[in-house]
């Protein structure tokens, strides 16, 4: 009967441990599929909570992306999430409005009318080439747009690595359709097994199919299960051994009970069973003080031992072993400060005979310290020993949570009320404020009882009345409102304010907590901004963009009232005006000028100032256009009074008018276009046509044609001889330009201000300075030493700063001596920087370089330059020597220059002379030397040195 007892017994006990291994594999199998799940949730929580929390700013973008940085809110967000690649946003359509790298996103149009706004879905698993596949993560904005988060396949897959399912085992986690998205281990079809999950309402199930172990999790929420599938083989493989093992010493018991009393063998299964059943109870109790973190302790009255459980000893830092510690050991464990009412309340329940109960704190030997509940309570054992018997359960947590929780309140009031900006409760209900603090009483001006006193209506205007009550209604959260508030003082003073808020419960009421941010400087800068952005600030007047901007506005669609005109007005030699009498002087005239242009403008129109001393009107009303045109032009006959004198101020006027589907920058063009041809032309006004821009064509191909001719050698010099009028002997000859196309030769008046205005004037005058010293050098090989070289240096070279240096450089590469090249310039070059000028000419002075007044008298003469400026020659310009004997005005003003450069020590030279009568004429009246077709024409340089011999020789 033992015999056979035992052989059940075995059979049970293989039954019982095969049943229990399966057991402990599928749990195991759901732990790994519920750990996954949580650190999944976790995971997907947290990108959840990020996407959220730049819904608003996504919002802010598609209304308006100039006033948001999404991009750089995005950046902040992936570099805190690096599992995540990019961050795509895309309107309530499905249009994309920025995409990041890969985009764009292709969401189902299916899924995103299932979304509500905050709530997070999972959308498809892409493919990228080689990149890594990334999964949809997608969030509806409170407006209804999309945010579109790419996750990391790998960042799924980093969870399962790691995990212990075995050889033939393996994890996944997949989409509810059954797409896999990550795996480790063996990777069987878990998709038959999805459908199992619908009807389960933990979300959680669990299979056996005969071959694994699978367990199916879907706790997280959202739209992802997580599958762990162990190898049935695998979890059996040791209880067969076991069982093969049981079996044999099954077999080998019944062959060898014969050999043994049955008395023995009944005894021996006796004390097993005992050793079994008291093991069993050990190890209960000992998983039980391990889960609930406490241990059991015992002593006697009269004895100084405590019997501690192991767990218990390790509570109080002792090894884990079960025995008996001295009483004393465990009150030195406590803290300082708790250890004196520790020994009185233990020692008191043992005087009461009445139970014990304390909370206090252990110092550890590594200085780490715990909270120990410690309960106890007086037994009788055998009737005769009193003992006390108790636990001791580790509430370190519980009292870090409790302290944490105190601090967190302590720290809310102290932030409340010693916070800078205003802060208040008010109930939602009543609208009555039930508290607030000091910022807000000295803000507000109210005393705090004032204020309790009051309702939230009371510092608003009367009128936002409906929109407050509105607001305090909206359910949503966070409430940072985007509308600036208009608050009341207790003086009636206003103030623009941000609020933000949060519903709380306040004293058992449903209320509002709400802090309110003075944003008056900001709306007022902000105010500024707008206005600076739109309007030049010297003036006062729009920008030119600003004023198009306007004009396109007013007339486009159905509502255009017709044609406009505008008008492009540039104010002459303003920069001659600063140079002469100062800036201040210059601002003075632009200012006047702008005022008058206002008064003409009001009620027609727009008007914008514009760098380079440029006005623009736009008349969009008024049908008399020439009337307009009339008082702009009479605006610019009267003159301007200023600090320096009365001053007249001129420009060239530009008008041009709308033509069908013409934008007003088109116009705008034209009519700047008019100006540029009123310069040209010298005219003050000019109105645009077709043929201007053909003409401005022209301009363009000629520049083109220009920047291809210096390197194809198709500029050559003429010289030009000048005579001293005492001796007739020529002392300088004048090199001029002469462009050669094969149209024939093209006037230096057409392409010398196109080479100005477009720069190619510095290399060219580069080119012409060689030339001219090769010139000069050919001139000195031939006999002709004697005579100097007379270069035209424009404005545009002279202040570029590099003729000086050019000069040394044409000196010491043709080896020409000293005062054998001379400079003619402009007064405008001298007049525009006058430091600058006087400067350079200066230093050719020191380089031997003679310096002449070219054409004097035809711009903005100053005399002062005349005194101040080292020059060597005055040229009087041809418009005065023509006709000079028989003009008197000519000849008035010949003899006034005459007598003013003698008077300062410079040689006179008159250009353009062409008849006997003009050379006798100044002859007489003291002019150093001539120049002119009298004298001879230029020619290119073998045709003057044949020149020089005939003339020498007659």
């Amino acid at each position: 009967m033992l015999g056979l007892l035992l052989s059940a017994g075995l059979m049970s006990t293989l039954l019982h441990d095969r049943s229990a291994r399966l057991l402990a594999a599928r749990h195991q199998s759901v732990a790994i599929a519920q750990g996954v799940d949580r650190l999944l949730r976790y995971e997907i929580r947290n990108l959840e909570r990020a996407l959220n929390g730049m819904a608003v700013e996504a919002d802010g973008y598609a209304t308006h992306p100039a006033s948001w940085d999404l991009p750089e809110i995005i950046r902040g967000v992936i570099s805190r999430n690096g599992e995540l690649q990019g961050i795509d946003l895309l309107r309530a359509d499905g249009r994309l409005l920025y995409g990041g790298m890969n985009a764009p996103t292709d969401i189902p149009a299916v899924m995103l009318p299932s979304l509500q706004p905050g709530q997070l879905g999972v959308g498809a698993l892409v493919h990228q080439g080689r990149s890594q596949p990334v999964v949809q993560l997608v969030v509806r904005t409170p407006q209804g747009n999309t945010l579109v988060a790419r996750l990391r396949t790998s960042e799924l897959q980093s969870m399962l690595a790691g995990i212990d399912v075995g050889k033939h085992g393996g994890t996944a986690i997949m989409k509810p359709d059954g797409v896999v998205l990550a795996h480790q281990g063996a990777s069987p079809n878990y998709a038959s097994h999805l459908s199992d999950l619908e009807g389960e309402p933990s979300r959680l199930h669990a299979v056996d199919d005969g071959q694994r172990l699978i367990s199916l999790s879907s706790d997280s929420g959202y739209a992802f299960v997580v599958v762990a599938a162990l190898s049935r083989n695998e979890v059996m493989n040791p209880w067969k051994n076991y069982a093969v093992l049981s079996v044999s010493l099954l077999l080998l018991y019944w062959w060898g009970m014969f050999y043994l009393m049955r008395r023995t063998a009944a005894s021996e299964v006796a004390r097993h069973n005992v050793h079994v059943e008291l093991q069993h109870q050990a190890d209960w109790l000992g998983k039980a003080q391990e889960a609930s973190n406490a241990g059991v302790w015992a002593m006697n009255a009269a004895s100084d031992q405590v019997r501690a459980s192991a767990h218990a000893a390790e509570l109080f830092g002792f090894p884990r072993i079960e025995g008996l510690l001295p009483l004393k050991e465990f009150f030195n464990r406590m803290h300082e400060a708790d250890r004196p009412w520790v020994e009185h309340a233990f020692a008191h329940a043992w005087e009461a005979r009445g139970p014990f109960h304390a909370e206090y704190r252990i110092v550890l030997p590594d200085g780490q310290q715990r909270w120990i509940s410690a309960r106890g309570a007086p037994v009788w054992a055998h009737d005769t020993v009193l003992r006390m018997t108790g636990t001791i359960v580790d509430i370190t947590e519980r009292r870090l949570q409790q302290n944490e929780l105190e601090r967190a309140e302590s720290q809310f009031r102290e932030l409340f009320e010693r916070n800078p900006l205003p802060f208040w409760v008010f109930d939602i209900q009543s609208l009555r404020f039930l508290a607030v603090n000091a910022a807000a009483v000295q803000r507000y001006g109210y005393t705090r009882d004032e204020f309790l006193e009051m309702t939230i209506l009371q510092i608003r205007p009367s009128v936002e009345a409906a929109a407050v009550q509105d607001s305090v209604d909206d359910p949503s959260e966070p409430r940072d409102t985007t509308p600036i508030w208009l608050h009341m003082t207790r003086d009636r003073r206003r103030i623009h304010v941000r609020v933000h808020s949060s519903s709380i419960h306040f004293n058992g009421r449903d209320a509002r907590l709400v802090l309110a941010e003075d944003v008056s400087e900001r709306v007022a800068y902000e105010a500024d901004l707008k206005w600076r952005a739109s309007h030049e600030e010297s003036t006062g007047l729009l920008h030119l963009r600003t004023l198009l901007e306007r004009v396109d506005a007013g007339h486009s669609g159905e509502a255009c009232s017709g044609p406009y005109a505008i008008i492009h007005i540039q104010l002459r030699d303003l920069e001659l005006m600063s140079s002469t009498f100062g800036r201040r002087t210059r601002e003075a005239l632009i200012h006047s000028v702008a005022n008058r242009l206002q008064q003409i403008s009001e009620g027609h129109g727009h008007l914008a100032y514009a760098p380079s001393d440029v006005f623009v009107l736009a008349f969009t009303q008024g049908e008399d256009w020439s009337d307009l045109v009339d008082a702009l032009v009479e605006t610019f006959t009267d003159s301007i009074e200023s600090d320096t004198g009365v001053h007249r101020v001129e420009a060239w006027i530009g008008i041009a008018f709308q033509q069908p589907n013409e934008q007003a920058e088109q116009v705008a063009a034209h009519a700047a276009l008019a100006a540029f041809e009123a310069r040209t032309q010298n005219l003050s006004t000019m109105h645009y046509s077709p043929r201007m821009a053909e003409r401005a064509a022209d301009r363009l191909a000629t520049v083109q044609r220009l920047r291809s001719a210096l390197a194809n050698a198709e500029f050559e010099l003429f010289f030009q001889p000048i005579k001293r009028m005492r001796d007739g002997k020529t002392i300088v000859a004048e090199a001029l330009l002469r462009w050669r196309t094969e149209g024939g030769y093209v006037s230096p008046a057409t392409f010398i201000p196109l080479c100005e205005e477009s720069g190619l004037i510095v290399p060219l005058g580069r080119w012409v300075i060689d030339a001219a010293a090769s010139a000069r050098k050919a001139l000195g090989m031939r006999g002709h030493d004697d005579i100097a070289m007379a270069i035209n240096v424009s404005a545009v070279q002279f202040m570029s700063g590099t003729v000086s240096s050019t000069l040394r450089d044409a000196h010491a590469r043709h080896h020409l001596p000293r005062g054998a090249l001379h400079v003619e310039l402009t007064e405008s070059a001298m007049l525009q920087r006058p430091e600058m000028a006087q400067a350079t000419m200066e230093e050719l002075r020191r380089d031997g370089v003679c310096v002449s007044i070219d054409d004097f008298g035809t711009g903005f003469s100053s005399m002062s330059y005349l005194r101040d400026l080292p020059l060597d020659h005055l040229k009087i310009d041809r418009s005065f020597v023509q006709n000079v004997h028989s003009d008197p005005r000519n000849a008035s003003i010949c003899s006034a220059l005459i007598t003013l450069g003698h008077g300062l020590g410079l040689s006179i030279v008159a250009e353009g002379v062409e008849t006997h009568a003009e050379f006798e004429w100044l002859g007489a009246r003291g002019v150093d030397c001539v120049q002119g077709y009298y004298i001879a024409r230029p020619m290119p340089l073998e045709a003057f040195i044949a020149w020089l011999e005939s003339d020498v020789a007659g």
